[in-house]
């Protein structure tokens, strides 16, 4: 069964539930995002992702009561994650590059049947051209997009999770947005 970030925040907050299914579910729902998420961050070797978005997690249910709900779920995850993986680069002083795939499959259009070919491989290279361009973006920048796009958050929550005003939230990713726009071309920009 697949929850929704509303009805996962319910389902942890809830004293009658037991702490494995609870544990499970903030596990199913958050691991793959913060996957994604920490991709972002530059000094961290892909093969240690999994092991520290594990630590991230272990942390956020340990901490759960601490849990200020006047903020979302989401908005408290991600800055523990943000910490976390912080955190993680200072120890290891690894200075690899490691790029965000934002755009894979989860982006392939779920109705093909309602679409044409022609409309099939347009929204392909458009999508193509989109991941070369949003890899090539500053860390931050590509940290913004994700929690903007992504994970649907707004621009107060991102700048709490960033550490910066929520008008410079707003102003970097009508930036890159328009940037990006800029670059895939006016075939497709809409």
């Amino acid at each position: 069964m697949t929850i929704d970030k509303n009805q996962l925040r319910l389902c942890i907050l809830d004293k009658d539930r037991n702490s494995q299914d609870k544990f499970k579910d903030l596990w199913e729902y958050y691991f793959p995002r913060l996957l994604v998420y920490i991709a972002s961050f530059k000094g961290i070797s892909p093969h240690e992702y999994n092991d520290i978005v594990s630590e991230v997690l272990l942390t956020v249910f340990k901490k759960i009561e601490q849990y200020n709900q006047k903020y979302s779920l989401s908005t408290w995850v991600y800055t523990i994650a943000k910490n976390h993986f912080i955190d993680a680069i200072r120890k290891s002083k690894n200075t690899n590059v490691v790029p965000i795939d934002l755009i894979d499959e989860q982006y392939v259009v779920n109705h093909t049947a309602q679409k044409n070919v022609i409309d099939i491989i347009i929204e392909q290279d458009a999508a193509d051209k989109c991941q070369q361009i949003i890899k090539s973006l500053k860390e931050r920048d590509k940290r913004l997009i994700f929690l903007k796009y992504y994970e649907g958050l707004n621009s107060k929550e991102i700048a709490l999770i960033e550490g910066i005003p929520a008008s410079t939230v707003r102003q970097r990713l009508m930036v890159v947005k328009s940037y990006i726009k800029e670059r895939i071309g006016g075939c497709y920009a809409n």
